[in-house]
């Protein structure tokens, strides 16, 4: 199990109305102007990122093309080579979420062939387990920050602006960057940007290393921010929410985050058990993310057997539960409803069918 260290939400337009052609509205960083060249500010990056894509070093390349992406603006040519890199390391989501922005900033046939792609990548599977951690560019990103600080002294904002966005691309859990990059919208008169931000780096990294600070100054807005409450029936060996690993006690009041999706991976090897579930978060409220899962004990003996039972989540749809293990964590019904369970022995000669009533936190033996 690997975290997914996301940075791809700070090159996504921002939520609101679509513009008249359709597209949404560009980022503030995309269309500032800045007193450097946009290509200037970014050309120490050209040449690893190069060597990296060339090297098929995802983990490498992709950060580093992002933070290109965000200098030379979403039709450019490195936020193009963004999107395929993410499909060449297998994220099929987030290559569908790169191309649809190259897309919106498209014209032609690479608008249409740039679209097609986004749709065909988002149909496709895209494994929790199998997401791409990113190396950060702490260095690099150092850099940047130090850069986007002189433009910002010298009220050079647009350039700050673009700096810190580049510097955030390259390593989004270093500390200062949101703060720095909340002043510099705040010196461009966009405030709400500055909250959008905040929000989306909330959603992404409810747990990051500026998460706290970010919703210090999230709920200074009355009602800006709700609660996400988590509970299992049994315990988790990890839980992750959004693709991060809880490793701190959650408080049992819920844990204050920004609105928004979330989802939640219950896991624990010793009964084979990978639990998903989601919640949607809305402004002031809250909402409940539970894993409702028991434990099959299977005690078929004289003679040895197997058990299928029918996928909770999935009515009609049966999983064999193997042999690997005498006891397996399942899924719980959320309506209650009994489960079909279907006993083999091992020489076919001996099979039962079952409803049974499967409840949260709930071992449950079977035998013949």
């Amino acid at each position: 199990m690997r975290e997914h260290v996301v940075a791809a939400f700070i090159i996504i337009a921002c939520a609101g109305s679509a513009q008249a052609d359709g597209n949404p509205p560009a980022e503030l960083y995309q269309t500032v102007v800045t007193k450097k060249p946009r290509t200037e500010l970014s050309a120490a990056l050209v040449k690893p990122a190069e060597k990296a894509a060339k090297a098929h070093d995802y983990a490498h390349a992709i950060p580093l093309y992002q933070a290109l992406a965000v200098a030379r603006g979403p039709g450019s040519a490195e936020q193009k080579q963004l999107a395929l890199l993410w499909a060449a390391a297998g994220q099929n989501s987030d290559a569908a979420d790169a191309w649809a922005i190259y897309a919106s900033a498209s014209d032609g046939k690479e608008k249409s062939d740039a679209l097609a792609e986004a749709t065909r990548l988002s149909s496709a599977p895209d494994p929790f387990a199998e997401k791409l951690a990113l190396a950060p560019f702490i260095a690099e990103a150092k850099v940047a920050f130090a850069t986007a600080r002189r433009a910002f002294s010298a009220k050079n904002y647009g350039d700050a602006l673009v700096a810190f966005h580049i510097g955030y691309a390259l390593a989004p859990d270093q500390p200062g960057f949101l703060k720095e990059l909340g002043a510099t919208y705040d010196k461009l008169d966009a405030a709400e940007r500055k909250r959008e931000l905040y929000r989306r780096y909330l959603v992404q990294r409810p747990f990051g290393p500026n998460a706290d600070v970010v919703r210090e100054e999230l709920a200074k807005d009355r009602d800006a921010l709700g609660t996400l409450l988590v509970s299992s029936s049994l315990p988790c060996s990890e839980l992750w929410v959004n693709r991060q690993k809880i490793s701190t006690k959650l408080p049992e009041k819920g844990l204050v985050v920004a609105p928004g999706n979330y989802k939640g991976l219950c896991f624990n090897p010793k009964y084979e058990m990978a639990l998903f579930e989601y919640a949607t978060v809305e402004p002031g409220k809250p909402a409940a993310m539970t894993f409702r899962w028991a434990i099959i004990a299977n005690k078929l003996d004289h003679p040895l057997g197997r058990i299928a039972l029918e996928n909770a989540k999935a009515p009609g749809t049966m999983v064999d539960l193997g042999i690997t293990s005498a006891e397996i964590g399942v899924a719980v019904a959320a309506d209650g409803r009994k489960l079909k369970m279907v006993l083999k022995d091992d020489s076919g000669l001996r099979t039962e069918e079952r409803l049974v009533q499967i409840e949260p936190g709930q071992r449950l033996v079977v035998t013949w």
